[in-house]
């Protein structure tokens, strides 16, 4: 149900991203594609919306099934880095980026793990935990530098 607003310039992140792609290929990734059943969110009733947004939920599990291959794969590589005294990196931006600093809190007193086992970036930093930080995503120096200060060799490092 992506509808996404746009910046004042028209597009996300301005016509140039700082990594180079152009905001017009960025609008063609399927994450960026607005959900062509969501056009009308304002013009649906409540249970419409409700239902349009319980049909959608429905839809992951579908896609979780057909992606097992790859996540057994990325659970496979995880578990050897950790085996090896590896660690487990999560990056992200937006609601990701904060999904993958919340899970890499819960991991030591869920599992009862080192706290610097897991951890979790998001484009933004810490502020972008409680506020939106609009183009921390292209800032592509300052992932590379954020990256480079929790990351080092035998580290998995997942992007969300």
């Amino acid at each position: 149900m992506n509808e996404r607003p746009t910046s004042k310039r028209g597009q996300r992140g301005g016509p140039q991203s700082a990594g180079g792609t152009s905001a017009a290929r960025m609008s063609e990734a399927i994450t960026e594609a607005r959900n062509p059943r969501a056009k009308q969110l304002s013009a649906l009733s409540t249970r419409e919306l409700l239902e349009l947004m319980n049909d959608e939920d429905a839809t992951v599990a579908r896609s979780v099934r057909g992606a097992i291959p790859e996540i057994e794969k990325a659970v496979d590589l995880i578990v050897a880095s950790l085996s090896a005294g590896g660690r487990l990196r999560y990056v992200g931006a937006g609601t990701s980026g904060r999904l993958g600093v919340l899970d890499a809190s819960e991991a030591p007193p869920t599992f009862g793990v080192e706290p610097l086992l897991v951890h979790g970036i998001i484009a933004g930093g810490d502020r972008a935990l409680r506020r939106a930080v609009e183009g921390a995503e292209d800032d592509a120096d300052a992932g590379a530098r954020d990256t480079r200060e929790v990351v080092r060799k035998g580290d998995v490092l997942v992007g969300l």
